[in-house]
């Protein structure tokens, strides 16, 4: 799929190899890893640019050095994207400075957490990310709330949570839920008890583009996510935020949590907003959403236990138990099969983050190489095969790698 370049000269030989070790896994595995989406070309280009011989410390407006007018131009343009793409109105900001979505959340808990205040958070075992749990900042207290039994958020005990807790920031947002979320009934809640609301949409950004899954705005104060989860952008975060919080959230970003802007990434999320711009992000939402969906048909047929049964994003988390296995076993018996996929902890699970119950897949990188319902269907038999039959030679996964990884080469 890629044509990774190497360095000329003696010198370079381990750089060579690391280059061919990644060439490798990138054209000869199937990327089911669910966090991860293939990059525009354009966006792979927009890297190459040395935009970051300049220091830019501070935020649009008030910069700490000379020189900073082209670095504000990124910030200006990439900011009109962002409003335009998720229709933002006046009482919003942008900011894409964040080095990483789990950084642009830290930005949030700096500026607006204070000593021993409470934060709500969805629990880790049942899907919940880990920088949601782990707020070092002043003793910070975190609290969980669950699922049901019927794998939706618990709406009720989180209002009885935040009624109990008084809670300062309420969180929404997971890594590994497939189902949909009611940002508005959550935003209520925390607003009724006076607590901020930060959503973090890393793995649902797509779709409230798209307009396919329920908007996260105007109910929540904060917004944070990642540019290359779904959307074929670089690694790095965006955090969007209410107006009134505007200074809070300029210290926090510097110097509390960061410091100067990675000016290289800066300019290839802003490429990467570009080309959101110009493509039919509902179109490109539910081909990702369409081959989450045909893969948990096919699973759920081969009585293989699909947790929330279907999927409303690209997530799809599988329980092994039934299988008398556990996820770490296998995720390397996929890895075995070039496939990619990635050891999950599943809602109740009573194992450790490095054995766990489950599974997680993904579909974006899939649904970015174009692969036809058939041969998504016929990945679903694939998938089922190797979780059912090990022993079994998967002749299939040569035709796709084929047919789809090695034949569309992208050149650095």
């Amino acid at each position: 799929m890629y044509l990774l370049n190497g360095f000329l000269g003696e010198k370079y030989q381990r750089v060579n190899k690391i280059i061919d070790s990644y060439h490798s896994v990138q054209n000869n595995y199937i990327n089911m890893e669910a966090c991860c989406s293939y990059p525009f070309e354009s966006v792979i280009d927009a890297q190459r640019y040395p935009i970051f011989t300049l220091p830019t410390e501070g935020v649009s407006g008030s910069r700490f050095f000379p020189a900073f007018e082209c670095i504000e131009d990124i910030d200006i343009y990439s900011e009109e994207l962002v409003r335009t793409l998720f229709d933002l109105d006046t009482n919003y900001n942008v900011t894409t400075q964040p080095h990483s979505g789990t950084q642009a959340n830290q930005i949030v808990y700096n500026a607006v957490l204070s000593e021993n205040d409470v934060v709500l958070s969805l629990s880790p075992k049942d899907g919940g990310h880990i920088s949601h749990n782990k707020i070092s900042k002043n003793q910070n207290k975190v609290i969980n709330y669950h699922l049901t039994p019927e794998f939706e958020f618990n709406y009720d005990e989180i209002e009885e949570l935040t009624q109990k807790n008084k809670p300062k920031l309420i969180i929404v947002g997971a890594s590994s839920y497939p189902l949909q979320i009611d940002y508005n009934r959550i935003a209520l809640i925390a607003h009724k008890y006076n607590a901020f609301l930060l959503a973090d949409i890393c793995h649902t950004a797509l779709y409230v583009l798209g307009k396919t899954y329920p908007d996260v705005f105007p109910h929540a104060d904060f917004v944070t996510f990642t540019m290359d989860k779904t959307l074929r952008g670089p690694q790095g975060g965006i955090l969007i935020y209410k107006c009134e919080f505007s200074k809070l959230i300029a210290y926090s970003i510097f110097p509390i949590s960061q410091g100067g802007p990675l000016q290289s990434l800066q300019f290839a999320k802003m490429i990467a907003l570009v080309e959101l711009s110009s493509i039919n992000l509902e179109n490109y939402a539910k081909l990702v959403q369409d081959n989450s969906k045909i893969i948990c048909k096919k699973l759920v047929e081969r009585n293989i236990t699909v947790v929330t049964g279907t999927s409303n994003t690209h997530l799809i988390l599988i329980d092994v138990r039934a299988l008398k296995t556990t996820g770490n076993l296998v995720e390397s018996r996929f890895y075995e099969n070039n496939v990619l996929v990635n050891k999950n902890l599943i809602p109740g699970d009573q194992t450790s983050p490095d054995i766990t119950s489950g599974i997680r897949l993904g579909t974006v990188c899939i649904s970015n190489l174009n692969y036809s319902n058939e041969d998504v269907t016929l990945l679903a038999e694939i998938i089922a095969n190797i979780l059912l039959n090990p022993a079994i030679q998967n002749e299939g996964i040569h035709y796709l790698v084929e047919k789809y990884h090695k034949t569309i080469n992208i050149s650095n």
